[in-house]
């Protein structure tokens, strides 16, 4: 990738002040560890319910950027509501081993058994989709259901629609020996869109299970060579066998990507998307979400067999959703390529913003798209995040795309409207404008010349005294903004508009969800970035009619470290307008100096946060000292000297020797310290001397 996760300000001196926020696929994890994690789930159940007497405790949450890998939901019993009918495929197939003395016996026999192993892989993959997977990367993933069981099987498993009466046998996943029955029997799928129930039952003969497939009793007995020479086979029941092996196979194994890609099967796969059949296209886009899933190499390569343009085809031409749920997930996992950003933003951007965006938010009885399936919506916002976190030119194109700002927005209010703030789409339209948000004003500079101001160069009363000058004046400017205060703002007028700053303070109130609440912070924080006049506008927007400091406050001091960092940066900010620095200091030294406290000297990682937690002090200390001394004690000062003199916090050890020779120059603060017993020699060395001369130097230019 070409960014940082995080991006974030340092402080009231740093360079960088805005963030961008991406996912990340350092959490991911591989179907062994979900496999593993599933059973020890289960375990971890089974071992609080047998204390009848005690009510188990809820589980505690994932984190809230982890992606998933795919969920490979495909039923072949139904499709678009209509059955499908395996003309050339006998599904019995139990006399396949049959043999004749003619040609045509055989090849009845060879068909026959080739129908046994495509029934076999579609049980896979309707196992495969009743134990959904657990966000938002390098690759994201496509739900956060929980863990998957794949593999061999082990006992078998009766599936039956309701509407037709049909049964379907499915093989059980190949658990770890450890586990028991009972541990297997409790893992208990949701019902697919065909409406069917499952049944796990032990597995009484071995043959019976496998049928004639002549394998281990779960998988056909092909190579991944032959799979993939079956994808350009005339028979589509070939065809059908190949793309459901790869399919199962790059999931429960990373070696077959590269293996099928190096045998030819991508182009190969990418050519199925363009057959008129649904059940191989739906196959074979599943199976490419796979084999592109944490593979760069391969999602490039689709791209130069003219894949996007073969996944967009279909997704314009389909009304079958499951094949909407896999292409949409398709374009997630290529989203993820960089190189691959712009040729999504030009082509794939605006026909997911019409045929999904825009129908699940503003669908009407008249409109002529029906509605969007959730996870479809999901799968493409999640893209959609992957994308705008590319370059000022990705993000100008998207911020200049007909409704989409519109729709995401519409989404949001409503979930935060009907108190569901932590639905899983909310944090990937929030992140979406958490980035469109980024460099705002540099980049959408003509939504702001009706901006008008007194003739003052900006932030004059602060540049009037140094950083360092015991009082600040509070006098207040007068702006006139009236595009911030519309009634109805269209596209990127949402991005500034105080709607959105109460959404984002209404989300920080009501969310559970980390990666939201620093998705909010993220997107206040780059509209309160720049020096400029605007940004004082947000800043006494945010604190004096929105009330925002009483909900940012309590994210100092939260344990999720980037949350921690993005709130830190966001009151660093707003401490640059100095007339809102005696209302700040009331709510915010507390738990700043709370921050500075805990430090330890393992803490390293945190340097930045710490730093500009460092900085916010001391701004916010000269301009309130009676606040000050109420929060400056021993464990405080002991904390900062302690940085002051370690090495190993590059920016935090500057920015605490400032603070403590900044707090002994004021003579209020320095009586009180010496109340405290506390002498010279902590505030006044020759590392708080040289650093607080250096800061001076910098804040005189």
């Amino acid at each position: 990738m070409t960014a940082e996760p995080i991006r974030s300000a340092l402080g009231t001196v740093s360079s960088e002040d805005t963030s961008l926020v991406l996912p990340s696929d350092t959490k991911q994890r591989t179907g062994q560890q979900r496999v593993l994690e599933q059973v020890n789930s289960i375990k971890r159940s089974k071992s609080k319910i047998v204390k009848n007497d005690s009510i188990p405790s809820p589980t505690t949450p994932a984190s809230a950027t982890e992606y998933s890998e795919p969920k490979f939901q495909f039923s072949p019993t139904k499709l678009n509501d209509t059955l499908f009918k395996f003309s050339s495929l006998n599904m019995t197939s139990s006399k396949s081993r049959t043999t004749g003395r003619s040609l045509s016996v055989r090849n009845t026999v060879r068909r026959q058994t080739l129908s046994s192993q495509w029934e076999s892989q579609m049980n896979w993959n309707a196992q495969s989709q009743s134990n959904g997977m657990r966000r938002g990367v390098s690759d994201p993933a496509l739900n956060k259901a929980g863990g998957t069981v794949t593999q061999q099987s082990r006992s078998s498993t009766v599936r039956y629609n309701r509407a037709t009466g049909q049964s379907m046998r499915l093989l059980e996943n190949n658990l770890p020996a450890s586990t028991s029955q009972s541990q297997v029997a409790s893992i208990k799928p949701p019902l697919s869109q065909s409406q069917t129930i499952t049944k796990v039952t032990t597995t009484k003969n071995k043959s019976e299970a496998m049928g004639s497939s002549g394998g281990d009793g779960s998988v056909p007995n092909i190579t991944l060579q032959e799979a993939v020479e079956y994808l350009s086979h005339s028979d589509i029941s070939h065809q059908l066998c190949g793309a459901s092996f790869i399919q199962h196979h790059t999931f429960t194994d990373d070696r077959a990507k590269q293996k099928v890609s190096s045998l030819g099967g991508i182009p190969a796969l990418v050519q199925l998307l363009k057959c008129d059949n649904p059940q191989l296209q739906q196959i074979s886009a599943a199976a490419l979400r796979n084999v592109v899933f944490k593979d760069n190499n391969n999602k490039l390569e689709v791209e130069s067999f003219e894949g996007i343009e073969a996944i967009l085809t279909l997704l314009r031409n389909t009304n079958i959703i499951e094949t909407q749920k896999h292409l949409t997930g398709l374009l997630w996992n290529l989203s993820s390529a960089d190189k691959l950003k712009p040729k999504l933003i030009r082509n794939a951007m605006p026909l997911l913003t019409e045929r999904v965006v825009v129908p699940y938010n503003f669908w009407t009885d008249s409109s002529t798209n029906k509605p969007t399936d959730p996870e479809v919506f999901y799968n493409t916002t999640n893209c959609l995040r992957n994308l705008s976190c590319a370059s000022e030119k990705e993000r100008i194109s998207m911020r200049s795309c007909p409704r989409l700002i519109d729709s995401l927005m519409s989404y949001v209010l409503t979930r935060v409207e009907r108190a569901d703030p932590d639905d899983k789409s909310v944090e990937n339209c929030v992140c979406i404008l958490h980035n469109l948000s980024y460099q705002l004003e540099k980049e959408a500079q003509d939504h702001f010349k009706l901006f008008s101001f007194p003739d003052e160069k900006p932030n004059e009363n602060t540049n009037k005294k140094s950083l360092f000058s015991p009082k600040s004046t509070k006098t207040q400017k007068e702006f006139n903004f009236p595009a911030m205060e519309k009634k109805d703002p269209k596209g990127v007028d949402w991005l500034y508009n105080q709607k959105s700053l109460q959404m984002y303070l209404s989300l920080l109130c009501l969310s559970e969800n980390e990666a939201t609440l620093e998705a909010c912070c993220g997107a206040l924080q780059n509209l309160t970035a720049s020096k400029s006049h605007l940004s004082t506008l947000m800043n006494q927007s945010i604190i004096e009619k929105l009330q925002g400091l009483s909900v940012i406050s309590p994210l100092l001091i939260s344990q999720n470290l980037g949350l921690q960092k993005t709130a830190v940066s966001l009151v660093g900010n707003m401490s640059r307008v100095s007339s809102l620095r005696g209302t700040m200091a009331k709510q915010i030294l507390p738990n700043v100096s709370a921050v500075l406290s805990s430090v330890t000297p393992n803490m390293v990682q945190s340097d930045s946060t710490i730093a500009t937690a460092c900085r916010v002090m001391n701004t916010l200390m000269l301009a309130d000292p009676d606040t000050a001394k109420k929060v400056i004690d021993t464990k405080l000062v002991d904390s900062l000297s302690m940085l002051s003199s370690n090495t190993s916090f590059d920016a935090a050890k500057v920015a605490a020797a400032v603070l403590l020779r900044s707090m002994w120059g004021q003579k209020d603060i320095q009586n009180v310290l010496k109340k405290k017993g506390m002498n010279k020699d902590k505030f006044v060395n020759t590392s708080t001397t040289t650093a607080y001369k250096e800061a001076t130097r910098m804040d005189g230019h």
